[in-house]
């Protein structure tokens, strides 16, 4: 069986807000021909790079752990790139059009400024061909902040209750990767941004790779460490066809691995 594919470093973001019926977080819709996760719902993020890796100490501010500041500012770049938030002092929306994040921040001698917690890390499953290696931030934002798509990874955004995202995905409106959804479970059971960020301080962060099972009628479920089963499991399947056509079959559900579809 070939080796499994090595997770890339990233980041990404939850925005929390107090809205009128309870906590809000910031999540836009892929495009249709994305290469990895198309049509899916997501929050903002991406890969960590060298330039971020460089530039972290000096462009981050706030209360933050400086041993995750690289992968906070890949987060906050990613974050202005696909929706045109900027979370500086003071926050604004204003689409990048093509520009480079770090050289306009240096141009008007900016840094981004952010109280940002880390609260999960989350390792695509062994048999995917694409996979990362994601550490899950979050951050409360005040201003009236509304997105603004860069219409090439982002198509459209919004910000949403987690549990009205939660029944999209019931309703098989919306297409919600695993992670993304156990994320948003979450994010529902707070009343208040701030106490989803009191809870993110006191967690104790372990990595979080999840095995597949292929039921016997064809369906997937995502088996997460600590479940019934999970030590029964391969690491990986070995048949990418058959995970595959049982991706399919979990599209829109709580079991969703965007990245076979």
């Amino acid at each position: 069986m070939k080796a499994p594919a090595k997770p890339r470093p990233s980041a990404t973001i939850c925005l929390l807000r107090d809205g009128g019926d309870g906590v809000e977080v910031l999540m836009g819709k892929r495009g249709s021909t994305a290469k990895f996760m198309a049509d899916a719902w997501v929050f903002p993020g991406g890969r960590v790079d060298a330039t971020d890796r460089a530039r972290a100490g000096e462009l981050v501010q706030g209360n933050n752990d400086g041993e995750q500041l690289p992968w906070i500012v890949s987060a906050l770049r990613e974050t202005v790139e696909e929706l045109g938030v900027w979370l500086t002092d003071p926050p604004r929306v204003e689409a990048l059009g093509g520009r480079d994040v770090y050289a306009t921040l240096d141009s008007a001698d900016e840094a981004f400024r952010a109280d940002v917690r880390y609260f999960a890390n989350w390792v695509t499953p062994a048999d995917l061909p694409i996979r990362y290696d994601a550490r899950f931030y979050a951050t409360v934002v005040t201003a009236n902040l509304e997105p603004i798509p860069d219409m090439a990874e982002i198509e459209r955004a919004q910000w949403v209750r987690p549990a009205d995202a939660i029944l999209a995905a019931a309703r098989r409106e919306w297409l919600i990767p695993f992670p993304t959804h156990v994320t948003l479970e979450s994010l529902a059971r707070v009343v208040t941004a701030d106490e989803f960020m009191a809870r993110a301080a006191e967690l104790d962060i372990d990595t979080i790779q999840p095995r597949i099972r292929i039921e016997d009628d064809g369906t997937l479920r995502v088996v997460m460490p600590g479940e019934s089963g999970f030590d029964d499991l391969p690491e990986a399947t070995g048949d990418l066809q058959k995970l595959a056509q049982a991706a399919r079959k979990a599209k829109g559900t709580r079991h969703t691995i965007a990245e076979l579809e």
